[in-house]
Protein backbone atom coordinates (compact mmCIF):
# COMPACT_ATOMS: atom_id res chain seq x y z
CA UNK A 1 0.00 0.00 0.00
CA UNK A 2 1.31 3.43 -1.04
CA UNK A 3 2.77 5.39 1.79
CA UNK A 4 0.41 8.42 1.23
CA UNK A 5 -2.63 5.65 1.65
CA UNK A 6 -1.25 4.74 5.25
CA UNK A 7 -3.23 5.92 7.98
CA UNK A 8 -5.86 7.25 6.09
CA UNK A 9 -9.71 6.41 6.25
CA UNK A 10 -11.17 4.68 3.42
CA UNK A 11 -12.11 7.68 0.98
CA UNK A 12 -15.31 5.58 -0.10
CA UNK A 13 -16.88 5.29 3.23
CA UNK A 14 -15.06 8.11 5.41
CA UNK A 15 -15.05 6.08 7.72
CA UNK A 16 -12.53 2.48 8.13
CA UNK A 17 -9.38 2.45 8.13
CA UNK A 18 -8.04 1.91 4.79
CA UNK A 19 -6.39 -1.48 4.21
CA UNK A 20 -5.52 -1.03 0.22
CA UNK A 21 -5.61 1.75 -2.49
CA UNK A 22 -7.94 1.25 -5.37
CA UNK A 23 -8.02 2.64 -8.78
CA UNK A 24 -10.98 4.81 -9.09
CA UNK A 25 -11.68 3.27 -12.83
CA UNK A 26 -10.95 -0.93 -12.26
CA UNK A 27 -8.17 -1.73 -14.31
CA UNK A 28 -9.82 -3.32 -16.24
CA UNK A 29 -11.77 -0.85 -18.31
CA UNK A 30 -8.50 -0.24 -20.22
CA UNK A 31 -6.46 -2.07 -22.49
CA UNK A 32 -3.41 -3.17 -20.70
CA UNK A 33 -0.93 -1.44 -22.31
CA UNK A 34 -3.28 1.84 -20.97
CA UNK A 35 -3.32 1.23 -17.28
CA UNK A 36 -0.76 2.67 -15.94
CA UNK A 37 -1.10 5.92 -13.79
CA UNK A 38 -4.77 5.77 -13.04
CA UNK A 39 -6.36 7.49 -10.54
CA UNK A 40 -6.07 5.72 -6.91
CA UNK A 41 -7.85 6.20 -3.50
CA UNK A 42 -7.64 4.42 -0.14
CA UNK A 43 -10.25 1.80 0.10
CA UNK A 44 -11.12 -0.21 3.57
CA UNK A 45 -11.96 -3.94 2.74
CA UNK A 46 -15.92 -3.65 3.16
CA UNK A 47 -15.82 -1.14 0.52
CA UNK A 48 -13.10 -2.17 -1.81
CA UNK A 49 -15.40 -5.91 -2.08
CA UNK A 50 -18.49 -4.13 -2.81
CA UNK A 51 -17.08 -1.86 -5.86
CA UNK A 52 -15.38 -4.69 -7.00
CA UNK A 53 -18.61 -6.62 -7.29
CA UNK A 54 -20.23 -3.88 -9.04
CA UNK A 55 -17.05 -3.79 -11.78
CA UNK A 56 -17.22 -7.58 -12.38
CA UNK A 57 -21.09 -6.87 -13.89
CA UNK A 58 -19.51 -3.59 -15.69
CA UNK A 59 -16.34 -4.58 -17.06
CA UNK A 60 -18.50 -6.94 -18.83
CA UNK A 61 -21.30 -5.04 -20.55
CA UNK A 62 -19.79 -1.55 -20.87
CA UNK A 63 -17.26 -2.47 -23.38
CA UNK A 64 -19.95 -4.07 -25.95
CA UNK A 65 -21.21 -0.26 -26.30
CA UNK A 66 -17.59 1.23 -26.54
CA UNK A 67 -17.26 3.65 -29.47
CA UNK A 68 -13.92 5.02 -29.09
CA UNK A 69 -11.21 4.12 -31.04
CA UNK A 70 -9.91 0.89 -29.24
CA UNK A 71 -13.45 -0.01 -28.87
CA UNK A 72 -12.71 -3.38 -30.47
CA UNK A 73 -9.22 -4.43 -29.13
CA UNK A 74 -10.81 -3.90 -25.92
CA UNK A 75 -13.97 -5.69 -26.45
CA UNK A 76 -11.66 -8.69 -28.25
CA UNK A 77 -8.64 -8.35 -25.73
CA UNK A 78 -10.70 -8.19 -22.14
CA UNK A 79 -14.27 -9.41 -22.11
CA UNK A 80 -14.16 -13.05 -23.91
CA UNK A 81 -12.72 -14.37 -21.16
CA UNK A 82 -14.99 -12.99 -18.08
CA UNK A 83 -18.13 -13.89 -19.52
CA UNK A 84 -17.12 -17.33 -19.59
CA UNK A 85 -17.37 -16.82 -16.08
CA UNK A 86 -20.69 -15.04 -16.20
CA UNK A 87 -22.99 -17.18 -18.21
CA UNK A 88 -25.91 -14.94 -16.70
CA UNK A 89 -24.78 -11.95 -17.55
CA UNK A 90 -23.78 -13.77 -21.33
CA UNK A 91 -27.38 -14.32 -22.20
CA UNK A 92 -28.79 -11.18 -21.59
CA UNK A 93 -25.84 -9.25 -23.90
CA UNK A 94 -26.49 -11.71 -26.29
CA UNK A 95 -30.16 -11.50 -25.95
CA UNK A 96 -30.04 -7.49 -28.11
CA UNK A 97 -33.20 -6.65 -29.54
CA UNK A 98 -33.26 -3.76 -32.79
CA UNK A 99 -34.47 -0.61 -31.96
CA UNK A 100 -34.17 2.83 -33.10
CA UNK A 101 -31.86 5.18 -31.37
CA UNK A 102 -32.82 9.21 -31.21
CA UNK A 103 -28.61 10.74 -30.93
CA UNK A 104 -28.99 14.34 -29.54
CA UNK A 105 -28.64 15.79 -32.92
CA UNK A 106 -32.54 14.85 -33.57
CA UNK A 107 -30.50 11.73 -36.29
CA UNK A 108 -32.09 8.27 -35.62
CA UNK A 109 -29.90 5.25 -35.80
CA UNK A 110 -30.49 1.51 -35.83
CA UNK A 111 -29.01 -0.37 -33.13
CA UNK A 112 -28.91 -2.92 -30.77
CA UNK A 113 -30.54 -2.82 -27.34
CA UNK A 114 -29.54 -5.06 -23.85
CA UNK A 115 -30.82 -5.02 -21.03
CA UNK A 116 -28.68 -3.45 -18.69
CA UNK A 117 -28.52 -2.71 -15.11
CA UNK A 118 -28.61 0.53 -14.15
CA UNK A 119 -28.12 0.53 -10.68
CA UNK A 120 -25.08 -1.00 -10.88
CA UNK A 121 -23.65 1.76 -12.42
CA UNK A 122 -25.01 4.75 -10.26
CA UNK A 123 -23.70 2.73 -6.92
CA UNK A 124 -20.35 2.39 -9.24
CA UNK A 125 -20.72 6.16 -9.95
CA UNK A 126 -21.45 6.87 -6.32
CA UNK A 127 -18.02 5.10 -5.63
CA UNK A 128 -16.10 7.11 -8.22
CA UNK A 129 -17.45 10.89 -6.79
CA UNK A 130 -15.73 10.10 -3.52
CA UNK A 131 -12.71 8.38 -5.19
CA UNK A 132 -12.06 11.40 -7.32
CA UNK A 133 -13.00 13.95 -4.58
CA UNK A 134 -10.01 12.29 -2.34
CA UNK A 135 -7.61 11.78 -5.15
CA UNK A 136 -7.55 15.26 -6.40
CA UNK A 137 -8.43 17.37 -3.50
CA UNK A 138 -7.76 15.04 -0.56
CA UNK A 139 -11.74 15.55 0.12
CA UNK A 140 -13.65 12.70 2.13
CA UNK A 141 -17.57 13.68 1.97
CA UNK A 142 -19.39 14.09 5.65
CA UNK A 143 -21.68 11.94 7.33
CA UNK A 144 -24.55 13.35 6.24
CA UNK A 145 -23.70 14.48 2.41
CA UNK A 146 -24.91 12.93 -0.58
CA UNK A 147 -23.60 11.92 -4.08
CA UNK A 148 -26.46 12.76 -6.49
CA UNK A 149 -25.77 10.14 -9.85
CA UNK A 150 -27.79 11.90 -13.03
CA UNK A 151 -28.39 9.70 -15.92
CA UNK A 152 -30.31 12.37 -18.50
CA UNK A 153 -30.38 13.21 -22.25
CA UNK A 154 -27.65 14.71 -23.98
CA UNK A 155 -29.66 17.49 -24.70
CA UNK A 156 -30.23 18.20 -21.06
CA UNK A 157 -25.95 17.50 -20.47
CA UNK A 158 -26.06 20.89 -22.90
CA UNK A 159 -27.87 22.54 -21.09
CA UNK A 160 -26.12 21.72 -17.63
CA UNK A 161 -22.97 22.21 -19.27
CA UNK A 162 -23.76 25.59 -19.90
CA UNK A 163 -25.06 26.75 -16.67
CA UNK A 164 -21.93 25.18 -14.97
CA UNK A 165 -19.88 27.16 -17.27
CA UNK A 166 -21.15 30.30 -15.45
CA UNK A 167 -19.92 29.23 -12.19
CA UNK A 168 -16.92 29.76 -10.62
CA UNK A 169 -15.07 27.10 -8.92
CA UNK A 170 -12.69 26.39 -5.99
CA UNK A 171 -10.70 23.97 -8.15
CA UNK A 172 -11.55 22.23 -11.63
CA UNK A 173 -9.67 19.68 -13.06
CA UNK A 174 -9.73 17.27 -16.13
CA UNK A 175 -9.08 13.97 -16.86
CA UNK A 176 -8.38 11.41 -19.86
CA UNK A 177 -7.58 8.19 -19.23
CA UNK A 178 -6.31 5.24 -21.27
CA UNK A 179 -6.44 7.44 -24.71
CA UNK A 180 -9.45 8.82 -24.12
CA UNK A 181 -11.16 5.71 -22.86
CA UNK A 182 -12.40 7.61 -19.58
CA UNK A 183 -12.84 11.49 -19.72
CA UNK A 184 -13.98 13.31 -16.84
CA UNK A 185 -14.39 16.72 -15.68
CA UNK A 186 -14.19 18.22 -11.83
CA UNK A 187 -15.05 21.25 -10.07
CA UNK A 188 -15.09 22.02 -6.85
CA UNK A 189 -16.79 24.23 -4.39
CA UNK A 190 -15.27 26.87 -2.19
CA UNK A 191 -17.63 26.40 1.22
CA UNK A 192 -17.98 23.36 1.52
CA UNK A 193 -15.01 21.86 -0.22
CA UNK A 194 -17.36 18.75 -0.13
CA UNK A 195 -19.68 20.41 -3.03
CA UNK A 196 -18.39 18.99 -6.31
CA UNK A 197 -19.49 18.59 -9.75
CA UNK A 198 -18.31 15.33 -12.20
CA UNK A 199 -18.71 14.72 -15.70
CA UNK A 200 -17.87 10.95 -17.12
CA UNK A 201 -17.61 9.84 -20.46
CA UNK A 202 -16.49 6.31 -21.17
CA UNK A 203 -15.70 4.12 -24.62
CA UNK A 204 -16.01 7.18 -26.58
CA UNK A 205 -19.34 8.09 -24.96
CA UNK A 206 -21.73 4.80 -24.45
CA UNK A 207 -25.11 5.12 -25.35
CA UNK A 208 -27.76 4.64 -22.39
CA UNK A 209 -30.98 5.27 -22.77
CA UNK A 210 -32.52 6.96 -19.56
CA UNK A 211 -36.10 6.32 -18.02
CA UNK A 212 -37.84 9.18 -19.45
CA UNK A 213 -39.35 7.93 -23.35
CA UNK A 214 -41.29 9.87 -25.47
CA UNK A 215 -44.63 8.44 -26.53
CA UNK A 216 -43.53 6.46 -29.83
CA UNK A 217 -41.06 4.78 -27.10
CA UNK A 218 -38.25 6.30 -29.07
CA UNK A 219 -35.18 6.09 -26.57
CA UNK A 220 -33.24 9.15 -26.70
CA UNK A 221 -29.06 8.87 -26.04
CA UNK A 222 -27.41 9.22 -22.49
CA UNK A 223 -23.59 9.51 -23.17
CA UNK A 224 -22.17 11.94 -20.41
CA UNK A 225 -23.15 10.92 -16.37
CA UNK A 226 -23.29 13.32 -13.83
CA UNK A 227 -22.13 13.43 -10.10
CA UNK A 228 -23.10 16.04 -7.69
CA UNK A 229 -21.23 15.64 -4.16
CA UNK A 230 -22.80 17.72 -0.87
CA UNK A 231 -25.21 18.11 1.50
CA UNK A 232 -28.67 16.73 1.58
CA UNK A 233 -30.45 20.24 0.33
CA UNK A 234 -28.61 19.89 -2.99
CA UNK A 235 -29.73 16.50 -3.30
CA UNK A 236 -33.53 17.63 -2.70
CA UNK A 237 -33.50 19.95 -5.20
CA UNK A 238 -32.15 18.18 -8.12
CA UNK A 239 -35.00 15.54 -7.17
CA UNK A 240 -36.86 18.33 -7.23
CA UNK A 241 -36.24 19.08 -10.43
CA UNK A 242 -36.47 15.79 -11.74
CA UNK A 243 -32.63 15.16 -12.52
CA UNK A 244 -32.02 12.35 -10.28
CA UNK A 245 -34.25 9.28 -12.23
CA UNK A 246 -32.53 5.78 -12.57
CA UNK A 247 -31.61 4.29 -15.64
CA UNK A 248 -34.66 1.94 -18.14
Amino acid sequence: MRREFQRALCAYCGEAPATAGDHVFARKFFLETDRDNLPQSPACDICNGKKSALEGYLTIALPFAGRHAQAAENLMTGVPSRLKGNRKVARKIFDAKPAWLREAGGIYQLTSVVDFDGDKLAALLEYVARGLAWHHWRVYLRPTDHVSVLFVRDIETALLQSLIAGLRPGQQVNGNLGNGTVLYRGLQGVDPPQLTVWTVSMYGGVVLSDDRRSVDRDAESCTVWWMFTGPPELHNMLSTLGLVRSLG
